[in-house]
């Protein structure tokens, strides 16, 4: 008899995609504390953007943040 099941597979993936949406989240996180670094050393945007791969838009709501403080 086989062990595979649907069920068991199911639940597999769904551990999987949990998984690899926390390590993207962390991820994200990371970039985000990069970008807030580097604009307090006013580095350009463009140069954010490229190093971090946050979208402008995100880069801007954290500069927003920033300036608020």
């Amino acid at each position: 008899m086989s062990n595979f099941s649907p069920r068991t597979m199911s639940n597999s993936w769904m551990k999987d995609y949990d998984e690899a949406v926390l390590r993207y989240e962390g991820a994200q996180d990371k970039a985000r504390e990069m970008a807030t670094r580097m604009l307090l050393k006013n580095k350009p945007l463009a140069e954010i953007v490229e190093f971090t791969g946050l979208l402008e838009s995100e880069i801007l709501q954290i500069k927003a943040t920033l300036e608020q403080k």
